[in-house]
């Protein structure tokens, strides 16, 4: 049934919509059944040609039932079938569908396009020195019809992907303010997609992630999105914010400004899937694994707890539980105070309680001030209380602790129960120089 998929003659054309019905039903036949096998059969049948000719009718119908087809030829996993559908041409013909003023040929074009191009970076790359088609992509992205914004972001999401020059090519101010537009859009699916792009941009180079946060201005829309979207339609938003806070100090601070740690710790807390949790547990260990201003910062807002709490529940070598755990570790190491580390010594378990004690450590040589203040509010007596192998790491630091204090503090607390101010162990700590 192939061989009836033909460019009638030029000299018909005034043909009957009856006529066009055949055509437009003739293509969709031919990749009814929408498998690889057949997509295959479609290629070997030599149907191509005739498809990438039926682009080029006057009849809009006509024109959309052959995207439709080699959409479907296009889409299956095996890139070489993709590849079939651009060497007969078809890139060059569907970009000039884009152009057409019918929005439901728009529409399949857009989405052929982007079927073909999601394969990689020679495909993507052909689409995108396509003359004008990413101008026109961008331009689908304010249209009326919310299906045509949508499958513009999932096309220019498809052509950035594969490389920073490409993501580079896709990028421009015009773009971002569209795609601003497109994340508080009416309709989820048309969010979704506009995350996507975004993401797919700012996770190749520094330059695009400050281009997407400086000059596109994007992060405050991407915060807001992870507050109100449900479940794992937050996942491409919490991995933006992931990527572009793990680019450099000041990203970060960005992220941290537009309150974006706030809402990957709100993420973490909330009844989501575990893929979604440990992109949230990544994204934190990004942003706090710069700075100790940037961890006070997530400290603050609870997110070593959340972090605690999620490791503990997940499942042992899980994806998320390592995730967290790697976490835990770039931002505790990354503590200057004491303060945020304290409530860490009663419940971490020894896996990340080791990181918690040698940082502990760390502070407490950099800082003699805030020794005393240590055995004052019950930590040093905490670590006493800690029994673990005499080799192991968590003991070594405890080890470095006590020799920070004067012998008769160490057995004092290696001996009594934790008392009550006034205790003996005021007693102890006033022979303690403020600076021991």
């Amino acid at each position: 049934f192939f061989l009836v998929i033909r460019r009638p003659p030029r000299s018909t054309l005034d043909r009957s919509s009856a006529a066009s019905d055949v055509y437009k039903r003739q293509v969709l036949k031919a990749v009814a059944k929408h498998s690889e096998h057949l997509a295959q059969c479609v290629i070997d049948a030599g149907a191509l040609d005739a498809l990438v000719a039926c682009l080029e009718e006057f009849d809009p119908s006509v024109k959309e039932g052959a995207a439709y087809a080699l959409s479907c030829v296009a889409k299956h996993t095996n890139p070489k079938l993709a590849e079939e559908v651009a060497k007969a041409g078809a890139v060059e013909q569907l970009s000039l569908c884009i152009q057409d003023p019918e929005t439901s040929l728009k529409k399949v074009a857009t989405m052929a396009l982007s079927e073909i191009g999601k394969h990689n970076a020679e495909l993507a790359d052909r689409i995108a020195n396509n003359a004008g088609t990413l101008r026109v992509l961008t331009g689908c992205l304010a249209d009326r019809d919310w299906e045509l914004r949508q499958y513009a972001c999932m096309c220019l999401a498809n052509i950035a992907k594969h490389n920073e020059d490409l993501a580079q090519k896709v990028a421009n101010s015009d773009l971002f303010t569209r795609l601003i537009n497109c994340i508080k859009d009416e309709k989820e699916k048309v969010q979704k997609q506009a995350v996507l792009c975004i993401k797919e941009i700012a996770v190749h180079s520094l330059d695009l992630a400050k281009m997407v946060c400086d000059i596109g201005g994007v992060t405050p829309y991407i915060v807001e999105y992870i507050n109100r979207a449900p479940g794992v339609a937050k996942l491409h938003a919490i991995m933006t914010l992931g990527y572009v806070a793990g680019f450099d100090h000041d990203l970060a601070k960005s992220v941290v400004q537009c309150k974006g740690h706030i809402a990957l710790v709100s993420a973490l807390s909330q009844k989501v899937e575990d893929h979604v949790k440990a992109a949230a547990a990544w994204s934190l260990g990004q942003i706090g694994r710069h700075s100790s201003e940037l961890a006070k910062e997530l400290a603050e807002q609870k997110a070593l707890n959340e972090l605690l709490i999620v490791f503990a529940a997940a499942e042992e070598k899980g994806d998320l539980k390592n995730k967290a755990k790697k976490a835990l570790k770039s931002i505790i190491q990354q503590c200057q105070e004491i303060e945020p580390l304290r409530p860490l010594l009663q419940t971490a378990p020894e896996t990340v309680l080791k990181h918690v004690v040698a940082q502990m450590a760390k502070v407490l040589k950099a800082n003699p001030t805030a020794r005393r203040p240590f055995a004052e509010k019950g930590s040093l007596k905490k670590l006493q209380d800690i029994h673990v192998a005499p080799e192991s790491k968590l003991q070594s630091s405890i080890n470095e602790i006590n020799d920070l204090f004067p012998p008769e503090v160490t057995q004092h607390y290696s001996s009594c129960l934790l008392y009550t101010s006034p205790s003996p162990r005021d007693a102890t700590l006033s022979r303690m120089p403020s600076s021991a």
